[in-house]
């Protein structure tokens, strides 16, 4: 009797409980146990095909091996498309728009941001496209918002053309910011690279090889110096004169100190003279630079914090002081009447 209860009162408890709802179908718990048995069959069956054409794959790719053809592999099959906005790019590279002039200076600001590559390159036109096409539907979205000069079409024909102008030359002001940011850690890394260039002379490496050298030490802590002078190592294996590798690293960081030490590198390679002495002049040339630096934007510091101090602390300080006065005064007023 306990056991028939207990066996009603359960069957009870599951068709309260267990009701599945999908959308607008009810299922009732023996239904909705098919239904998960039915699905967990399909996902058996459907792990089992997979098994078994991978399988069938093989033996493929086997009796082909076994035969003499040449197994090809997936990716081998596949060809590789450039993405949608470098083929964009290079459309538009193609047409008069952009001229080579124009198109050899936004490749040094790529170089200079850090940012190397042909194929980079196609990237940022269509950046520059897809900017300018953006920016003329935003404008004219906040001048219908705002409703500035909703009379005159005239008129804002050129801020849609100012806009147009804007979004196509924000990805250069995008580069330019960039390119500044790695030009100050690389002065900051150049000092530290001098250093270790002496210490590699000192101990007998050739100029190439203790570049090489500072490539791989610097890797860690300054990974734009390390880079550039890897660079440099690489093309001073490959170029004929070693000059010109050196005047390729100036002209890639845009350095003007950088320039002195590869002309005084130059002259030390052309005339023989010591290498580590110039090198140790170089590092403390730098240093002091880098601490003149340091001192001038300490120097601006005041002066820069003069706007923050009259806009923040000065009314507070004006209302700390001047309320017990003004409510004094006030006070003294209200006792002569």
């Amino acid at each position: 009797m306990l056991t028939q209860f207990d066996t009603a009162k359960l069957v009870d408890f599951l068709q309260m409980h267990l009701v599945t709802r999908i959308g607008s179908l009810y299922f009732r718990p023996l239904d909705a146990c098919i239904l998960f048995l039915a699905l967990a069959a399909a996902a058996l069956s459907a792990l089992n095909l997979w098994r078994i054409g991978e399988r069938e794959g093989r033996e493929k790719r086997l009796f082909r091996a076994l035969r003499g053809d040449r197994v090809r592999r997936p990716e081998e099959t596949k060809i590789s498309r450039p993405p949608w906005y470098q083929r964009f790019g290079t459309k538009i590279a193609a047409t008069r728009i952009i001229g080579t002039a124009k198109q050899e200076s936004l490749l040094a600001a790529l170089v200079a941001a850090g940012v190397k590559g042909h194929g980079h390159l196609a990237a940022l036109i269509a950046a520059k496209v897809c900017g300018g096409a953006l920016f003329v539907p935003l404008s004219w979205l906040l001048l219908q918002w705002r409703g500035v000069f909703l009379g005159v079409p005239a008129l804002r024909l050129p801020l849609l053309a100012c806009a147009f102008i804007l979004g196509w030359r924000s990805p250069e002001f995008i580069l330019s910011r960039l390119a500044k940011r790695r030009r100050v850690r690389l002065e900051t890394g150049m000092p530290d690279a001098l250093d270790l260039l002496v210490i590699c002379a000192e101990a007998g490496l050739s100029l190439d090889h203790a570049i090489a050298q500072v490539g791989n030490v610097l890797h860690s802590s300054s990974p734009e110096v390390a880079a550039e002078f890897a660079a440099t190592a690489a093309e001073m294996r490959v170029l004929p004169v070693r000059a010109k590798a050196l005047e390729n690293l100036a002209e890639r960081t845009g350095l003007a100190s950088l320039r002195s030490i590869v002309v005084t590198l130059n002259q030390s390679i052309q005339f023989g003279t010591s290498l580590a002495e110039s090198l140790r002049t170089l590092a403390a040339e730098r240093r002091a630079e880098r601490l003149a630096h340091f001192e001038e934007r300490a120097a601006r510091l005041p002066v820069l914090l003069t706007l923050p101090l009259m806009a923040f602390v000065l009314p507070s300080l004006i209302v700390v002081i001047g309320t017990p006065l003004v409510l004094r005064i006030f006070g003294m007023f209200g006792m002569t009447r």
